[in-house]
């Protein structure tokens, strides 16, 4: 579905914001006193001064202007990209509230009433199993929830809270480093797509701003402040997720933390976020008894579990599975029972959607 048409105001204010020297804040500046960019060309400097003395320069250099954007206009209705301005009525409020809002939000898919429910889940992009693991079975049970989950489409843990989300008919929300035209990582193109018909992803950058080091701090302040919390699934002791845990806390949003092996390098920070006061969880019932406002009618009722009948021999087999991959020599083992036995029951397990196999002829449970 293609997205409305930008408004003249819109269009005015992206063609000022892509002129040089504005920056975010003198733009936000204009954008809330002003209210109305073409108030810039109707009044006199003088008139325009009053308001805000110290911009008599910057309204000269738009005065003198006359920046021709056809083709970045050409470029957003090819991506099909909405843009909001802090003024606009479907700018999330909660990015309003924040201490520094961007002034315009590249949008592509959309936001909805029922994100006001939102909980970030952030960690490494050197993810290990387990880190992925725990991303995808948080991110299922709070979207059984009714919970939108936020986070920025780096590897790791981000692709996979995304992806689970996804597959578990959740909302989900990205904020991207970069232009919103821009892919990265180049991998997760399939997953943008995806992530557009199933919420949005959201851009504070022009288009064409490429994924450079410096972007990623500055929007991480965007993936705590669109929640009401975040969580933390693994975490160097240099993360760059310490720069979202930073902000979370000079927003007052709540922070939650996954401990891991103390002899794992991508544990070693979400561990001493626990020593500093995260709160550690184990469940999604650790996350919202922090919020005592929300009442249960807000949540969703858990979706139901289908039961799944299984043979002797396959409960035998799921019996031994751990959750941590195992190898099918140590399931033979282990049960004692012929390979070609035990490779047909674990192919029907995964039928069944119970196992999942892994690289290796490694085996685990599969998250429900």
């Amino acid at each position: 579905m293609k997205t409305p048409e930008l408004d003249e105001r819109t269009i005015e204010w992206i063609k000022i914001s892509l002129l040089e020297g504005i920056g975010e804040k003198r733009l936000k500046t204009l954008i809330l006193t002003l209210k109305d960019p073409f108030a810039i060309y109707e009044k006199d400097i003088k008139e325009l001064t009053t308001l805000l003395p110290k911009f008599e320069k910057i309204f000269k250099q738009i005065k003198n202007t006359n920046k021709d954007i056809t083709d970045y206009k050409k470029r957003l209705q090819d991506y099909d990209v909405d843009v909001l301005t802090i003024l606009d009525q479907n700018y999330p409020n909660v990015l309003r509230e924040i201490g520094n809002p961007p002034p315009i939000l590249y949008l592509r898919g959309s936001f909805k009433k029922e994100d006001r429910l939102a909980i970030s889940i952030v960690g490494s992009r050197t993810a290990s199993y387990y880190g992925k693991k725990i991303a995808r079975k948080f991110s299922r049970s709070l979207v059984n929830m009714g919970f939108t989950i936020v986070s920025g489409m780096a590897r790791g843990i981000d692709t996979a809270a995304h992806q689970a989300t996804i597959e578990g008919g959740g909302r989900t929300i990205a904020f991207l480093g970069s232009g919103i035209d821009v892919v990265y990582p180049k991998e997760n193109k399939p997953l943008l797509q995806r992530i557009i018909k199933n919420g949005a992803v959201v851009s504070e950058f022009p288009l064409g701003t490429e994924p450079v080091a410096i972007n990623f701090p500055q929007r991480n302040r965007l993936i705590s402040g669109m929640s009401l919390g975040i969580v933390v699934i693994e975490a160097t002791l240099k993360s760059g997720t310490f720069t979202t845990v930073k902000w979370a806390l000079e927003q007052g949003k709540e922070i939650f933390a996954v401990p891991g092996d103390i002899l794992s390098r991508t544990s070693m920070g979400t561990n001493k976020l626990i020593q500093r006061g995260a709160k550690l969880i184990v469940d999604t019932e650790d996350i919202i008894e922090e919020f005592p406002f929300l009442k249960r009618k807000d949540f969703a009722a858990p979706l139901p579990t289908e039961e799944v009948e299984l043979t002797a021999g396959e409960k035998r087999v799921y019996e031994t599975l751990r959750e941590n991959p195992i190898l099918i020599d140590d399931i033979i083992e282990k049960i004692k029972l012929p390979s070609s036995k035990v490779s047909s029951v674990l192919l029907s397990l995964e039928i069944k959607g119970l196992v999942q196999q892994l690289p290796g002829k490694r085996f685990t449970k599969r998250e429900i």
